[in-house]
């Protein structure tokens, strides 16, 4: 996950000769120098109440669905946002359909981007669709959990179109001693993330330690899976943000 920041734009041609509509002016959205919209006046919030758009859209029509892939959904937690892939959607379609709704690189890459409240401010001058949204849509557990899922390292649930269980054929070692009971109890946590009506995401601080797995790959990478307490009470972890259940 990685906090979406420093908002710029730049002007762009754009020839649509080839659709039959001639050359056009647009604007690229940017945060952190990272490509986040490539052209914020053709963005449209598919669905009904779904929050749901695309993100990079086809250079030679300018038309959002045209191409496959580049979908986002806007969500809020707390008093953040969040731009997450479309798992819903994803899952939920025909196996030839999956691939339409895949997140863009951006996403892919770095995993989900947080979004504070003067930011997405910013955004909603840019961005017609995202002003309009009289209220953003929840995050729900059910997609949190997935997200979660989602953010491990070397996709230890799967990748999208699908993912599922772990493998833990890939883990060699957990901080805090036995394998199978720390993952018996992540295991739970994600099952109990799925079932809550309201999550939050909270920044790490210094009262927690980490649970970590070692994965059986060339570097014994860390995988970061949750914090614990000075008693024993776990919580999920993404990145450096704690998974909270109410």
């Amino acid at each position: 996950m990685w906090e979406v920041k420093n908002i710029s734009t730049e002007r762009r041609t754009l020839n649509f000769e080839s659709s039959g509509q001639g050359v056009h002016v647009g604007t690229s959205i940017y945060a952190n120098n990272e490509l986040l919209f490539n052209q914020a006046e053709s963005i449209q919030d598919h669905g009904e109440g779904e929050n749901v758009f695309q993100s990079i859209i086809c250079d030679h029509c300018g038309f959002s669905n045209c191409e496959p892939g580049n979908w986002i959904a806007l969500r809020k937690i707390g008093d953040a946002h969040l731009i997450i892939p479309v798992f819903d959607w994803i899952i939920e379609e025909e196996d030839s359909l999956k691939n339409e709704y895949l997140p863009p690189k951006y996403i892919s890459s770095q995993g989900a981007g947080i979004i504070d409240s003067s930011t997405f401010d910013k955004l909603k001058e840019l961005i017609t669709p995202f002003k309009e949204i009289h209220e953003v849509k929840e995050l729900t557990g059910k997609e949190l959990a997935t997200l979660y899922k989602y953010e491990t390292p070397t996709r230890l649930f799967g990748d999208l179109p699908k993912i599922g269980q772990i493998k833990k054929d890939q883990i060699i070692g957990c901080s805090e001693g036995e394998v199978s009971l720390y993952l018996k109890l992540i295991d739970e946590k994600i099952y109990q993330i799925e079932k809550c009506s309201t999550v939050q995401l909270v920044k790490m601080d210094d009262n927690y330690r980490f649970v970590s797995f070692f994965l059986d790959d060339l570097g014994s990478t860390e995988w970061k899976a949750a914090t614990i307490d000075s008693e024993g009470n776990i919580e999920l972890l993404i990145d450096n943000w704690r998974v909270i259940s109410n």
